[in-house]
């Protein structure tokens, strides 16, 4: 044994109790591993370069949060800065048997060694490896099945109605019921002296919503007048959140129902299932219903409330947060009112009218392309790529299953390699989903969209803006003059964003432009019913050719010969 071993010892625990401290039963687990290794240490005269914890982090795929001490104890391994690692057992430093792999042959190149469970394991001895690897193999496959019977737990109890976990806000354990089991009740504990009760703030908050009262007043009025919180209720300061105030628009324990995830066996396809819960409901489905489709409209953009068609799409260029509209008013104007689009921390703004008619003239000239619509067709790029992951994941996943059906592979490792393609098949299908969203948006834009264009809505305005571009940057720029150069956009079926800076406008793309696009072919009565009397606002003279070049910057691309054809 080496005399002066450089040793880091790192201890795990995957759940602390809430509302307990670290003093706790189970956070103590933590402290009794790192006593013993401490001991160990002692007895085998091992030098302690650092000791690392992790409470409340679990190790395997199913973590939600990541280990920060064992993201040091990964940089000690890298920079080699110790020689031996200890851990009270394997499972304390890993539970997925891939990343241990790497650890092991991290560990190996660099000529450290491994303590656990009373063994030294050298990973550049084969024999040693071996071992390690097939601790690492049973250390997962305890995860699975601790992970299955949990979810098959679950299962039963969503189909039974039976509750699991802790009651939402208005609802409160009652007594188990002949089988010992937990029930929920609804909560009529007085709150306020005004006679809130949770049940009833839930009533409240829900039809609140559902008639379309923003939930920032929600908010504010919950707190002005005094109503607690989960939190509050147990004498800490309770501040109601703008997404508490959502989720519950969103939890079907309120219509008393269970709503469980079902696998279909044949598609591998996800799906939804309610069931009917052993708790009283405390408001109607239509209310809950009317909420949630509220609430989903105003995230999508498609929410008649909708005023600023940009609100929440536009980009900062500078911290890459979306933009909100907002009143600014200058009091040293005589309290001149101007809507603008600014991000939180205000490093940019925009006027929202003019912001918005260069946003329009770009979206009219794309879709007067030549070949407009061909960015959100079915047969894009984005599609095709999309479709060759979902076949090339199905395919391997196929490939797995069955060479462990025929025994070549054990289930550790067909869970470990399946699990990748798995998530490429998942990614594959959100994004073709996606796409099939914004065709189903853009189905019915195309050029002639110039005249009805300023009979449409804000929130229609916006379904159109998502359709076309991916996205809208707005960069700082000097002055208070709006400058359409300050404008970065981005295009569907695209990966490259056009700064208007970095456009090189290109004045032979006016022959290619047809009539009605642009200021220069726009009636008076057009111009007005788009608010945009002034058609300059100050702009550059050579807008328009920053603008085309912006719209048609493929075209502008491709040399003259090509262009005259077509």
């Amino acid at each position: 044994m080496r005399s002066a071993e450089e040793v880091v010892i790192y201890a795990r625990v995957s759940h602390v109790k809430q509302g307990a401290s670290f003093s706790a039963l189970d956070a103590r687990s933590t402290d009794q591993q790192l006593k013993e290794l401490r001991r160990t240490a002692d007895t085998r005269r091992w030098r302690v370069v650092a000791e690392l914890r992790d409470d409340d982090c679990s190790a395997s795929r199913f973590a939600l949060k990541d280990r920060e001490a064992f993201g040091v104890l990964r940089r000690l391994v890298a920079e080699g800065r110790v020689t031996l690692i200890a851990a009270w057992e394997m499972s304390r430093l890993e539970r997925v048997t891939a990343d241990w792999l790497e650890l092991l042959d991290a560990c190996a190149k660099v000529g450290i060694r491994l303590w656990y469970s009373g063994q030294i394991i050298d990973p550049a001895d084969p024999d040693d490896l071996r071992r390690a690897a097939a601790d690492g193999e049973a250390a997962e496959r305890e995860t699975e099945c601790v992970s299955r019977r949990v979810r098959r737990g679950l299962q039963c109890a969503a189909e039974d109605g039976r509750p699991h976990g802790r009651p939402p806000y208005g609802m409160r354990k009652g007594d188990p019921d002949e089988d010992s089991r937990p029930t929920w009740i609804i909560d009529h504990t007085l709150v306020t002296p005004a006679g809130d009760t949770p049940c009833t703030i839930v009533r409240e908050v829900i039809t609140r919503i559902a008639e379309g009262e923003p939930i920032s007043r929600i908010k504010n009025d919950l707190d002005k007048r005094g109503v607690p919180t989960r939190g509050g209720r147990r004498g800490a300061t309770g501040v109601w959140s703008r997404q508490s105030i959502r989720d519950m628009a969103f939890n079907v324990a309120y219509i008393g129902q269970v709503e469980r995830n079902l696998i279909d066996a044949s598609s591998g396809s996800e799906h939804v299932v309610a069931t009917r819960a052993r708790w009283p409901r405390l408001v109607e489905d239509e209310t809950l219903h009317a909420a949630r489709a509220r609430l989903r409209a105003q995230q999508s953009g498609q929410s008649a409330s909708v005023k600023y068609a940009l609100t929440h799409f536009a980009l900062c260029g500078i911290c890459g947060e979306t933009v909100r509209g907002t009143r600014n008013v200058h009091r040293n104007r005589g309290g001149y009112t101007q809507e603008i689009y600014a991000c939180r921390s205000h490093h940019v703004s925009r006027s929202v009218h003019q912001l918005d008619m260069y946003a329009t003239v770009l979206l009219l000239l794309r879709l007067a392309r030549p070949e407009a619509g061909d960015s959100w067709k079915g047969d894009r790029p984005a599609v095709r790529e999309a479709l060759r992951l979902k076949n090339e994941a199905e395919s391997k996943t196929e490939e797995w299953l069955r060479a462990a059906e025929a025994g070549q592979i054990g289930p550790g490792e067909y869970n470990r390699f399946t699990r990748r393609w798995n998530d490429q098949r998942v990614r594959a299908e959100s994004v073709l989903a996606q796409l099939a969203s914004e065709a189903e948006h853009a189905g019915g834009l195309d050029a002639k969209t110039v005249e009805t264009w300023p009979e449409l809505k804000p929130h229609q305005r916006r379904v159109a803006f998502q359709a076309v571009f991916a996205k809208i940057v707005i960069e700082p720029q000097a002055g208070n003059r709006f400058d359409p150069r300050c404008v970065s956009v981005q295009w569907r079926g695209t990966d490259q964003l056009l700064r208007g800076m970095d456009i090189v406008s290109s004045s032979r793309l006016r022959d290619m432009c047809p009539d009605r696009i642009g200021y220069e072919h726009w009636t008076p009565e057009e111009r007005r019913k788009l608010g945009w009397v002034d058609a300059r606002f100050g702009w550059p003279e050579n807008w328009l050719d920053i603008a085309l070049s912006t719209a048609w910057h493929e075209l502008g691309q491709l040399p003259d010969q090509a262009r005259r054809a077509r």
